[in-house]
């Protein structure tokens, strides 16, 4: 006779089995990236590791649940051939499947600084930039495919032996009720536990990435989540409207429409620079060897805000900020988000009603990043990338054309525009794997990271474009503005490798040949979004326009800085660094004093903090949620 309950004794130790994986997963990723969390204790750990719990059995389950659903129907298909055989290659395959983006997290974390979400699938959905990057991968970090291999051999041999220990054998023909309603009951109630798994028990708003801060602190979140369920709970989507100020009150604190007067407009060139991962600590002022001499001359004769910081992490997420003066406040950049084709302020947009000419310039291969798509939604007339560089010995065998003569190319470009016009290009050499051309590997400074040569190599290139473009007769009458897609990736540094505001500071350096009063150094915050009301403020811009940061050259109230990782926002303001989750604030520094947030005054400040910092942080991503959803990011709210 047939025993019903066998499916479900394996299912069981199916389920246990992976748990058991994912609890080794856990264990190595703490080990691979024990730097990033040197300071928990082991008991810390396993608690966190009890905590993940909820999170791992979310992800089985949802992973596993067309397995769960094919191997329990309760029709005749087991008289079918080979259908076990289906059933289990089917567990297996979703499940290897999900062991590679577990262990890929473990090499790609020093770099995004959380759990993978959905960007990941649109990184391999490039696939350009995916198929050529991959070998690197495969090389740098051999030991993910290696492990991968071993995980995916335990999980076949573990489940072959369970197999052998839960055999099935078909059911009786002379019993059809029997065969139907007992396996229907048991698949209900299957179904039933798997969704419950699935949104982590019987709370109203089943669990995300975001409840992984109930238990802990945001820099120990990695290790309670599981990169599947990260990446399954972090698309977007919409984001609901905040309701917590009428549109009217909105005002007292914040209003995204400026207007500057006050000034002529100067038809000046306008040439952004974007530096890839160019730290404020790799360059003179970060307080620590510095390997970029030129910028660091290039400053003596400059305005500089040396107290600069990046709104995100990553490089889709900060060439939006820089040009558009839109934050990255979701779980993906906006370019890919639902509100993508949103209409919006940019330099190249506002720049073209005074007559200008417009071109982006990055030596990427066409469509890295979706930077063209960025590039024409932004309203820049032209985009230049590998493709047009149209010279294959210049590429770095990686991600597109070297530093030093896409930067030549970018100046001869230059050359060809009628003026006034207004440019941008994107660096990419210092970029993982870091390389620099072989004839600079001995002549370079080399630091304790393989990015410091790199920036040393970026930095020559741009002394090289400097050099060209300072004989050009467009160069007196430009306005330069540089600064860093983000901070890098990596730090041995314990400010510059927190994930507090250190992880964000980079240069952001104003430079016209022929202003004499445009230098200097400023103690004022700012953020990559106040680089578009900057801009349009030092020329003179006498329209109005929508813009989430504030010119530095001009008193603003709120000065502040804004970013947000896997639902954790900081917001820092007059000295303090507010940080929150769900709109729940969780901490309180006086960062002025305490760079390294090791004391925690919210609950000592906590009226302070509600009544002095929380409304204007609430107020802004108010108007930003509102400013999104309704596509008024070149409109106030009516």
């Amino acid at each position: 006779m047939y025993n019903w309950v066998t499916p479900f004794k394996r299912i069981a130790y199916q389920i246990f089995f992976l748990i058991g994986c994912y609890f080794l997963f856990r264990i190595g990723f703490y080990l691979a990236n024990f730097s990033a969390f040197n300071d928990l204790s082991i008991n810390g750990f396993l608690r966190l590791c009890i905590y993940g719990l909820r999170f791992d059995l979310s992800a089985i389950a949802a992973i596993n649940a067309t397995y769960f659903l094919f191997f329990l129907l309760p029709l005749p298909l087991w008289r079918m051939p080979h259908w076990e055989r289906v059933t289990q290659l089917l567990f297996l395959f979703c499940n290897i499947l999900s062991f590679a983006f577990e262990l890929s997290d473990w090499a790609y974390f020093p770099f995004s600084r959380k759990r993978s979400t959905n960007d990941v699938l649109d990184m391999i959905g490039r696939k350009g930039d995916f198929i050529s990057l991959l070998p690197h991968f495969v090389i740098d970090y051999w030991f993910v495919p290696l492990l991968w291999i071993v995980f995916s051999v335990l999980l076949i041999v573990g489940n072959r032996f369970i197999c052998r220990k839960t055999p099935l054998l078909k059911p009786s023909s002379s019993r059809p009720l029997t065969n139907f309603t007992f396996p229907l009951s048991g698949l209900i109630m299957t179904i039933s536990l798997c969704l419950l798994a699935i949104r982590g028990g019987f709370q109203l708003i089943p669990i995300n990435n975001g409840n992984a801060l109930q238990v802990t602190e945001s820099k120990f979140v990695p290790l309670v989540l599981n990169t599947p369920f990260s990446i399954m709970h972090s698309y977007s989507g919409k984001m609901e409207e905040l309701n917590f100020f009428k549109n009217e009150e909105l005002l007292h604190f914040y209003n995204p429409t400026k207007h500057y007067t006050g000034k002529t407009f100067q038809p000046k060139n306008v040439v952004v620079i974007l530096l890839e991962s160019f730290s404020k600590e790799y360059t003179g002022l970060g307080g620590r060897k510095s390997f970029t001499p030129f910028l660091d001359s290039l400053m003596h004769h400059s305005f500089v805000c040396q107290k600069g910081y990046a709104n995100a992490l990553h490089s889709a997420e900060g060439i939006p900020a820089v040009i558009s003066g839109i934050p990255s406040l979701m779980d993906e950049p906006i370019t890919t988000s639902t509100y993508g084709t949103d209409h919006f302020t940019s330099l190249p947009s506002e720049l073209k009603t005074k007559g200008y000419h417009t071109t982006f310039y990055h030596g990427g291969t066409n469509g890295t990043m979706s930077f063209d798509i960025y590039a024409a939604n932004a309203g820049f007339d032209q985009y230049f990338g590998r493709s047009q560089y149209n010279n294959e010995k210049d590429y770095d065998g990686n991600w597109g054309i070297w530093d030093e003569p896409f930067l030549q190319y970018f100046a001869n470009g230059l050359n060809k525009m009628p003026e006034p016009f207004m440019a941008t290009v994107f660096t990419l050499s210092s970029h993982d794997p870091f390389n620099v051309p072989e004839k600079y590997k001995n002549r370079l400074p080399k630091g304790q990271l393989p990015i410091q040569q790199t920036i040393a190599y970026t930095d020559l290139a741009l002394r090289n474009f400097f050099e060209t473009a300072r004989h050009q007769k467009w160069f007196q009458n430009t306005l330069f503005v540089l600064t860093a897609d983000h901070a890098a990736p990596s730090s041995n540094d314990p400010y510059y490798a927190s994930l507090n505001m250190g992880a964000y500071a980079i240069p952001i350096v104003f430079y016209a040949p022929n202003d004499s009063s445009l230098k200097g150094t400023t103690d004022t915050i700012c953020q990559q979004i106040d680089i578009l009301p900057s801009v349009l403020d030092y020329l003179g811009y006498d329209r109005s326009f929508f813009s989430f940061g504030n010119s530095i050259f001009r008193p603003a109230y709120p000065r502040f800085v804004i970013n947000e990782l896997s639902g954790y926002y900081q917001w820092y303001m007059n000295g303090w660094l507010l940080t929150s989750s769900n709109f729940q604030n969780k901490a309180l520094y006086h960062f002025d004093r305490d760079s390294l947030c090791k004391i925690n005054l919210i609950q000592k400040e906590k009226y302070f903090a509600d009544s002095s910092i929380t409304p204007w942080f609430h107020a802004f991503v108010q108007w930003y949620r509102h400013a999104l959803i309704n596509n008024q990011l070149t409109s106030s709210i009516q």
